[in-house]
């Protein structure tokens, strides 16, 4: 058995955990018919590579973030066959935040990260049935360039505005499908499911009454990545203290990814606390603390990959004010 390399032994352990949101959808009225299926309420996600990042609340504070979701009825079993329940349900959300690491980062940067469970307050809505006017459907495959199959990839379709309106993972054929739609011009997107690089593709369809179906194929290759923007970023918390240990203001970070080719810089301040919320490439990177009336300080921090957040206690030994 080989010893470990330098860059294994330096290498950060992964982390886990993040936020989720999870839909409760039910329906309002009871049903005598036996139930084949329960309503489901589905969280789309990011057409493109996900953005996960840190929020600061201070108390009393609120953040807003919007999300899509898409809604099906639960199914009932009628005659033999299964049909839809169409009519008024109640919609709930339930939202999670857990981290593998969370009391690390608290006995490490005496700084917590919020972790537990918030449900919303309930609405009424109606689910209908699509109109008779949609009759629409875009369909097609996700293959690799050697025209094999591609299956479990995210496609996801927006409209002509590019707003998200569905997705659906591809079967074991690599075939996709979202029928029942309105006549116009949409966007269908694709990506690796575990990418770290942005490597999605897309294509437009346009379906009309003298055309309402659609069929594309959208073809998978290596990808190609120039710019640091396309890499999967990670939350970062970091923490500046002085010799004894005080909370510093106004300390500029300056942080530095690099692989060769790709170059990643990202910059930043201090707040009152000296912690400072970032989005950084997994991997070792260089790290230079600036403040007025001190010398440079130079640090290496190797971010962790997997989910969740990473966090650094970094000391400036000037203190000057």
């Amino acid at each position: 058995m080989r010893p470990p390399t330098l860059e294994e032994e330096n290498k950060a352990p992964e982390t886990t955990g993040g936020a989720t949101l999870a839909v409760k959808l039910e329906p309002t009225l009871a049903t005598d018919s036996p139930i084949a299926a329960p309503a489901q309420g589905t969280v789309l996600e990011s057409a493109g590579l996900p953005r996960p990042k840190l929020v600061r609340l201070e108390p009393g504070d609120d953040y807003e973030e919007k999300t899509t979701l898409r809604l099906a009825p639960a199914r009932v079993r009628v005659n033999g066959e299964e049909n839809p329940l169409w009519g008024r349900y109640h919609l709930s959300v339930i939202y999670r935040a857990s981290f593998s690491n969370g009391e690390e980062i608290h006995r490490n940067l005496g700084v917590t990260a919020w972790e537990g469970e918030v449900a919303s307050n309930t609405l009424e809505l109606e689910l209908l049935a699509p109109p008779a006017a949609a009759q629409g459907a875009v369909a097609g495959t996700v293959i690799r360039a050697d025209s094999q199959p591609l299956e479990d990839m995210r496609v996801s379709l927006s409209d002509q505005e590019e707003r998200l309106m569905d997705q659906a993972l591809t079967n074991t054929k690599g075939r996709f499908s979202f029928p029942h739609l309105p006549w116009g011009l949409y966007w269908v997107t694709v990506r690796r499911e575990d990418a770290l690089e942005d490597t999605a593709v897309f294509q437009h369809a346009e379906i009309t009454p003298a055309q309402p179906a659609a069929t594309l194929q959208l073809v998978m290759v290596p990808p190609e990545i120039y710019e640091p923007q396309k890499v999967l970023h990670k939350p970062v918390l970091v923490r500046i203290t002085g010799s004894a240990g005080q909370p510093l203001d106004k300390v500029g970070l300056e942080i530095t990814w690099s692989n060769g080719p790709l170059l990643d810089n990202v910059k930043g301040e201090t707040g009152r606390d000296g912690t400072l919320a970032l989005e950084l490439i997994a991997g070792r990177n260089f790290v230079t603390l600036k403040r007025k009336g001190c010398p440079k300080q130079e640090y290496r921090a190797d971010v962790a990959a997997g989910d969740g957040i990473d966090g650094f206690k970094l000391v400036f030994a000037c203190a000057k004010k």
